[in-house]
């Protein structure tokens, strides 16, 4: 089932998935501080999406050059269970890891440091395979995506149909 709902793109299950030892660090999983992680992860992908993709969508979705600078991406219309392990990626190496580390030189890394620069290196690499691969955009609101709403991102920063 693809979510629509604007919520969050990943929950503590979903990393546990990718690894399971996250939350026994010190930071459990229902802690106010990876609430806000979940929230800010999802929030910083649609900013992705609304950078890198979605000026090129309307650009070849929509014809009527009136509208064109004045049609703002819906984030409900955006299927984000194709960033479940984009968004994994994206908590552990930008926001849960990084509360972990100590930050030491860069001979002396500690593991959170190391594992915070794998997963941003994992989530780079995703989020351009689903760019590739096609963001999936109910622009109908139908609830299902169909052919022509799963857009592909290529060279060039242009899409095609």
């Amino acid at each position: 089932m693809a979510n629509y709902t604007g919520a969050n793109v990943i929950v503590a299950g979903d990393v546990t998935k990718y690894q399971p030892d996250a939350f026994d660090f010190g930071i459990a999983s229902t802690a106010t501080e990876t609430t806000n992680f979940f929230a800010q992860t999802t929030n910083d992908i649609l900013r992705q999406l609304r950078v890198e993709w979605w000026p090129v969508y309307k650009t070849n979705v929509y014809t009527d050059i009136t509208v064109l600078n004045t049609v703002e991406m819906d984030n409900t219309k955006v299927n984000l269970d194709q960033f479940e392990r984009a968004g994994v990626y994206l908590f552990l190496g930008r926001f849960f890891l990084t509360a972990l580390t100590k930050f030491r030189p860069e001979a002396d890394k500690d593991r959170f440091e190391r594992m915070s620069e794998y997963y941003m290196s994992e989530y780079n690499k995703e989020f351009r395979m689903i760019l590739e691969d096609g963001v999936e955009y109910d622009a109908t609101a139908d609830g299902t995506i169909q052919v022509n709403e799963r857009e592909p991102l290529h060279g060039y920063r242009r899409l095609n149909r």
